[in-house]
């Protein structure tokens, strides 16, 4: 079975992509904006209002409303997604220098064991040579 690798998108690709479409969608409510207002001032009065008794107010807030959950839903979802890329992606990275700081770890305590045992041994050839000289 062919295996499809997915290439994981960077913090700064994310971040780019968030501001193109923040950039895009503002590019489109001013848009809107304009068109809405050239409309208005060209029909005046009456197109509002038969735009106003075509649409059920209601229902379009209801939509409205439908439509910013889902949307609230999926960038929560994207976020899940980011977060747990960002998890794996900082494991793999930290992984190899928490083997080499635990490595480290059982170097300086194996060097802490080695010390103690030398440091034991001196104590008892000073202590075997100052019993020699009181001897002597």
């Amino acid at each position: 079975m062919e295996e499809t690798r997915v290439r994981l998108l960077s913090l700064e690709e994310v971040r780019a992509s968030m501001k193109r479409l923040q950039e895009r969608g503002e590019q489109l409510v001013g848009q809107l904006r304009h068109d809405a207002r050239q409309l208005v001032e060209r029909s005046g009065r009456p197109v509002v209002d038969r735009v106003l008794s075509l649409v059920d107010v209601g229902k379009l807030r209801a939509d409205i409303q439908e439509r910013a959950e889902r949307a609230v839903k999926e960038l929560d979802a994207r976020r899940t997604r980011l977060m747990a890329s960002l998890h794996v992606q900082l494991e793999r990275l930290t992984d190899p220098v928490v083997k080499e700081l635990r490595a480290a770890a059982r170097e300086v305590a194996y060097l802490k064991d080695r010390i103690a045992h030398v440091e034991r041994r001196l104590e008892a050839l000073t202590r075997e040579t100052a019993s020699k000289h009181r001897a002597a």
